[in-house]
């Protein structure tokens, strides 16, 4: 595999939380045939395999990972065929929406604020209330379980509610079929979209955006608030006073304080509603 393969490698630098402990192992390919190399290296020592996007949907134990993590931050490259923009991995939403208002090509702007990789955002299929990542997804290219390059299209799809529905695959590049559209008038909506965010949510500050799902026929932040946790705080972990189901990291928090305010928070709602919540991000090495 063409990259760098380092040891040891704390992990909290590449969250948005800014919290966790090393990886044994932390992998990155220069290009999508290095990916699939580290992918077929993995399995083929049997060494377990995490694939790292922006780190926005990720709580890294304090004692890390075993095992290697994959870092896409290298395929980013942004490539434009008429209506469709295929963008690599490790391509920031941010970068791709910036992209695609510079060319006319509307209809990302609903991924607007969201701090993830294209990578991540398929895995997850990553959104806001105004729609999410599948939406205009036309075909990706994944390094499949036979740690093969593939290009899947629409029929493999399974996306649901922060699902990609993908299995073991990797992403490497996704295309998305978009509309043209004057560039000021996608900025207006982005600018929008971007405004209404930061009065809700907590953006600038160190988070794993939600915390738990919504039940159903509830919001599980209104929830939290009504069961008196906003500004509930356990360490370096503070429940936002801005949005109830985002946790935020004060600057010395750890994985640990993170868990227990989850803890706490499920006991306070389920104690006056009745209701369990289910978290929405996702636990490594815990």
């Amino acid at each position: 595999m063409r990259g760098a393969v380092r040891e040891q490698v704390p992990l909290g630098p590449f969250m948005h939380l800014r919290i966790g402990g090393p990886a044994d192992w932390l992998l990155e390919p220069y290009a999508e045939e290095d990916a699939a190399a580290a992918v077929r290296a993995c399995r083929d020592f049997d060494l377990p395999l995490r694939v790292l996007g922006g780190g926005s949907n990720v709580v890294v134990a304090d004692a890390g990972v075993r095992g290697a993590v994959l870092h896409l931050g290298n395929l980013n490259r942004i490539v434009r065929d008429g209506n469709r923009i295929t963008a690599g991995a490790g391509v920031t939403l941010p970068s791709l929406l910036r992209a695609t208002k510079e060319v006319g090509l509307a209809g990302l702007e609903k991924l607007t604020g969201i701090p993830a990789m294209v990578g991540g955002a398929v895995a997850m299929n990553a959104g806001t209330r105004d729609g999410e990542t599948f939406e205009h997804l036309l075909s990706l290219t994944v390094v499949d379980e036979d740690g093969r390059i593939a290009v899947w299209g629409k029929d493999r799809f399974r996306p649901i509610y922060r699902d990609g529905g993908l299995g073991r695959a990797v992403v490497l590049q996704a295309t998305f079929e978009l509309v043209p559209d004057d560039p000021k008038a996608i900025f207006e909506r982005f600018s929008a979209s971007l405004k209404k965010r930061n009065a809700s949510q907590p953006v600038s500050q160190r988070s794993v955006g939600c915390v738990f799902r919504n039940p159903a026929g509830a919001a599980a932040g209104q929830l939290i608030e009504v069961a008196g946790c906003k500004t509930l705080r356990i360490g370096g972990i503070e429940v936002s006073g801005l949005h109830a189901n985002y946790f935020v990291n004060e600057g010395q928090g750890s994985a640990a304080d993170f868990v227990a305010l989850m803890v706490e928070v499920k006991k306070r709602v389920h104690d006056r509603f009745g209701i369990e919540l289910e978290p929405e991000v996702k636990f490594w090495g815990f």
